[in-house]
Order: structure tokens, then sequence, then C-alpha cells
């Protein structure tokens, strides 16, 4: 069994011996994991051909609200009727122009970010959930973040790629039944990280059996730490990068050797 309080106390033990390297190790494996991938582009566009239509659209509105008070219905009729006239075809075209370019620059966009996460985040993902493992075997390298790529790469990505697209599917049927899951495949990057070898179905099966029975605790676990993120929000999420972020990674990296059955705590 294990509980909140060893593992925490563990972690907090251990920031302390190789404090700036587990904080490179935290902001690398928040970034990755989170995917945040954000692109902006502007368009500008030029209407000096149409600069007559948009003087003509000035001038009715002008004449619509200085005509005699008799007349104040026919004329504002008329400066509709010219303003619906002065949208010309190729202002509707460029319009058109824009939106279908705007969409497919977001398509462009959401597939260089999946692209990205499958086949460079989630290999670094592995590699970093292995540093912060072995570190508590005293094996402190930021080498071990590009494990992913030197060992066995493709069946990384692949079983990771499954991982992701299966939380997501659960994520969408069911919202409470995506959480589970979602804690289920939680031990798959920390097989991975120790066996690159690990074919999917076992790796599935591993991590299965592993957070059987645990879900509730770990959940518990990851609810101890909303004190934390909420003081780093009055931070500007700074004492999220200097303390909380690499606190949180080496409790769960604690909480995976625990279940996985290792108890070398020496710290």
């Amino acid at each position: 069994m294990w509980s909140r309080v060893e593992l925490k106390t563990q972690a907090k033990n251990l920031l302390k011996l190789n404090y700036w390297l587990f904080v490179l190790g935290g902001i690398i494996l928040s970034f990755v994991t989170t995917g945040h991938i954000s692109g902006s582009g502007g368009l500008k566009l030029n209407y000096n051909a149409n600069s007559n239509n948009i003087s003509d659209i000035s001038n009715s509105i002008g004449d619509a609200f200085s005509s005699d008070q008799k007349d104040i219905t026919y004329d504002f009729k008329d400066s509709i009727n010219e303003i619906t006239g002065s949208i010309t075809p190729s202002i509707v075209k460029t319009i058109t122009a824009v939106v279908i370019g705007s969409i497919v620059i977001a398509l462009v966009a959401a597939l260089i970010g999946i692209a990205l996460s499958v086949f460079v985040f989630n290999p670094i993902q592995v590699g970093t959930k292995r540093f912060f493992s072995r570190s508590y075997e005293a094996r402190c390298d930021m080498g071990e973040i590009s494990y992913g790529f030197k060992s066995n790469y493709l069946n990384i990505v692949k079983i990771m790629f499954f991982r992701s697209l299966f939380t997501v599917l659960w994520g969408l049927l069911f919202i409470i039944p995506g959480i589970i899951k979602a804690y289920e495949y939680s031990m798959i990057p920390y097989l991975l990280s120790e066996n690159p070898d690990m074919d999917m179905q076992q790796a599935f099966d591993e991590s299965r059996r592993m957070t059987y029975g645990q879900k509730w605790q770990i959940f518990v676990l990851d609810l101890s730490f909303i004190g934390w993120n909420i003081l780093s929000s009055f931070t500007l999420g700074l004492l999220g990068i200097f303390f909380v972020s690499p606190y949180m990674c080496l409790t769960k990296a604690g909480l995976y050797r625990r279940l996985r059955g290792y108890n070398d705590y020496k710290y």
C-alpha cells in the first residue's frame, strides 16, 4: 500500500537534491503533455478598388438623416437599397476566400499539431517520465529525456498514439468513463520508459492491472495539489514552474514505482 503523505514527502526530499534539473524536467513535461500549440497570422486585405462603394455608403447614410422629416422614410429605403447594391460580387468573393483560407489554415495547423504530438511530444513525454522515475535510483540525468527517440521509437509512437486516441474517444462518448480510462492508461508512459519493446496489448493490460482498485486514491492524490495550483495562479504561474510542477512530477513518478512494486526509497 501507499499513502499520499509518504509519496509527497519523498518527492520533496528528492526535489532538494537536484532542484534545477527537476524544474527543467517539469517544464518540459508540462509543455509536451498540455499540447498547447498556437499560431497566429493575419491577412491584410485592401479594398481600394471598392473605395467608391464605401464612400457611397457613407453618403447614403448621411443623406438619410439630413432629409426633411416627411421624406425620411423614402430616403431611408433608398439608402438601404444603395447599401445593398454596393455590396459587389468582388467583396462577397473576398469574404468567401478569407473564410475558406482561415478554415484551411486551421486544418493545416491542427494536422501539424497532431503530428508534433505523435512523433515528437509523446516520445519526449516517455523520456521525461523515465527521467523522473530513474531519479529515485540516484540517476538524475537529463539525457534520459531523449530516451524515447533512441529505444524502439516506432513502438513508443504507436502505443502512445493509441493511448491518446482511446482516451479521447472514451471522453467523447462518456465524460466520467473517459476520466476513469485516463487514469487506467496513466502508467503506460512509465512502462514504456522502462521497456520500450513492450507490445501494445501488454502495455495496456499492465497499466490496467497497476491501477485496478487504485483510481480513486490516485484521483484524490491529484486533488491534493489543488491548493498549490491555486497559489500558483496568484504568482502568474511562477510557483508552478519553480515548485509545483516538479513536485507533482516526482510524486507521480514515486506512485508509479510503488505500484510497480519497487521499494527503493532512499531519501
